[in-house]
């Protein structure tokens, strides 16, 4: 529409490290030439990170206070080394996407590919304060408001009895009524108890609420329970 805009991947270029947890603005501050203390969450902003300019985001997919930052690949590296090593006398630890995926399930946060997909609208995913349906127009705006509501099924917390750990596609049932399915699934350190995030019949998301979970073709009690799971002190 008339725009000089010229659109350029750059993201082979590109790489992102995430920095987490209560001390995060403390050990990240020295590094960037901007008041990222002040930053916002879900903001982010242009600076010069170790020299290099970069993008600096408050962001994160663990539950914590934390930023992400984006910098080319080589000044990465540089930035890795850095925060290691000014980092180990407040206790900082490199963690992988195993260790980054316990912790958003312990957050309640949704994972593409668990608990959004093409087939999962929002409203059902529980996010309809980011969509909004009575705002401004939206891509996809209009297959939302097409859509039944409130959803037949929603997006529920659970909390398995046993040690044994429910994972994607693990049938949840009521009595011997299949009822719905686990989207993710893991062992809670915090809870030190399995834990479930799953999409089941609306009319039975009740709070407290006994089911039954088949996990590889034996049953496992779970309890619904309201998300997160854990949530940081502000």
């Amino acid at each position: 529409g008339g725009f000089d805009v010229k659109v350029e991947d750059m993201s082979a270029e590109r790489s992102m490290l995430a920095l987490q947890g209560p001390r995060s603005v403390e050990l990240l501050s020295p590094l960037v030439n901007a008041d990222i203390a002040s930053l916002k969450y879900y903001f982010g902003c242009e600076a010069d990170v170790l020299g290099v300019r970069g993008i600096v985001s408050r962001t994160g997919y663990t539950g914590e206070d934390g930023f992400e930052v984006i910098l080319p690949n080589d000044h990465a590296n540089k930035l890795w080394e850095t925060l290691i090593e000014c980092g180990a006398s407040a206790g900082l630890l490199p963690c992988g996407l195993g260790c980054r995926d316990t912790l958003r399930l312990e957050a309640a946060m949704p994972l593409y590919g668990h608990e959004l997909s093409e087939a999962i609208d929002p409203i059902s995913a529980g996010l309809s304060f980011v969509v909004k349906p009575q705002a401004k127009d939206f891509v996809g705006k209009a297959a939302l408001l097409a859509k039944p509501q409130p959803p037949a099924r929603q997006r529920v917390g659970l909390v398995l009895a046993g040690r044994r750990i429910a994972r994607e596609g693990a049938q949840v049932l009521a009595g011997q009524v299949d009822i719905g399915e686990v989207t993710s699934g893991t062992f809670s350190p915090t809870l030190e108890k399995p834990i479930a995030m799953a999409y089941i019949e609306r009319a039975a998301a009740i709070l407290d609420a006994n089911v039954e979970v088949d996990i590889r073709g034996q049953s496992e009690r779970a309890t619904i329970v309201k998300l997160p799971f854990y949530r940081r002190a502000k």
